[in-house]
C-alpha cells in the first residue's frame, strides 16, 4: 500500500514538473522579444538578399579587420559582453543578437572609433522577464565610461553625452547618421510591452563620444 502511494506521488510530481516546464517553455517562446531596429533610408541601397545569403553561410570562415569590435565593457553597470556582428532582417530592420548575454554591432554601418555613429543593440530582458545584457542601461548618466575592445587588442574609450527615448517606430536618421564626431550608439527596449507585437513600444538610446587619447 505504501509502495503504491509512493509511486502515485512520484507520478503526480513528475506530471506537475512536466506541465510547469511546458508552461515555461511556451511562455519563453511566445513572449521572447523579436526586436528589430528601424533603419534609415540611407542604408536602403544595401542589397538585403545578398547580405542574407552571405551572413547565413556557416561554411565560410571569415577573417575580420583588426579594427572590428570584439567586446563591449561598461563598468558602472557591470557589462562585459561579446559583440556579435549583425545585419539586416528579412523585414529590413537592423537585426539583434541571437542571445541575451551578447550585444550586436550593425556591421554594415560605422566601425566603432571611426567618424560617424556606430550602432550596438542589446536585449533588456528575455521571454521570462529575466534581465538581459542591457537591463541596466537606463542607469547610465552623462559622463559615464564605455569601452570597446578591438580584435587587435586595442581599447577605445567613450563617454556618455546623451540619453534619449524614441518611439519604437520612429525614424532613426538621428541615431545612425550623426557624423560630427566618433560616436557609439547603444540601443535597447524600454517602455510598455506589447504582447501582440512582442516588443516594447520605445527604444532607449545612449549616445557616447570617443575620448581622444593624448
Amino acid at each position: 500500500m505504501k509502495k503504491n502511494k509512493k509511486i502515485i506521488f512520484v507520478i503526480v510530481i513528475t506530471t506537475l514538473s512536466v506541465m510547469l516546464f511546458g508552461v515555461v517553455l511556451v511562455h519563453a517562446t511566445f513572449y521572447a522579444p523579436i526586436d528589430g531596429i528601424n533603419l534609415p533610408a540611407s542604408v536602403a541601397f544595401v542589397d538585403k538578399a545578398s547580405l542574407l545569403k552571405t551572413t547565413t553561410n556557416k561554411s565560410v570562415i571569415k577573417i575580420y579587420p583588426t579594427t572590428y569590435p570584439q567586446k563591449l565593457r561598461i563598468p558602472l553597470i557591470k557589462v562585459n559582453a561579446k559583440i556579435q556582428y549583425v545585419g539586416i532582417t528579412k523585414k529590413g530592420k537592423m537585426a539583434t543578437p541571437n542571445n541575451f548575454s551578447d550585444v550586436g554591432w550593425f556591421q554594415y554601418g560605422i566601425i566603432p572609433g571611426e567618424k560617424g555613429s556606430a550602432v550596438i543593440a542589446g536585449h533588456v530582458d528575455n521571454g521570462l522577464a529575466f534581465p538581459a545584457v542591457f537591463s541596466k542601461l537606463e542607469k547610465l548618466s552623462v559622463g559615464d565610461d564605455i569601452y570597446i575592445d578591438q580584435i587587435s587588442g586595442n581599447t577605445l574609450h567613450f563617454k556618455v553625452i546623451n540619453i534619449k527615448n524614441y518611439d519604437a517606430e520612429a525614424k532613426t536618421e538621428e541615431i545612425f547618421n550623426q557624423n560630427d564626431g566618433n560616436f557609439l550608439k547603444l540601443i535597447t527596449c524600454t517602455g510598455l510591452w506589447s504582447e501582440q507585437l512582442r516588443t516594447h513600444n520605445q527604444r532607449l538610446v545612449v549616445t557616447a563620444e570617443e575620448v581622444s587619447t593624448p
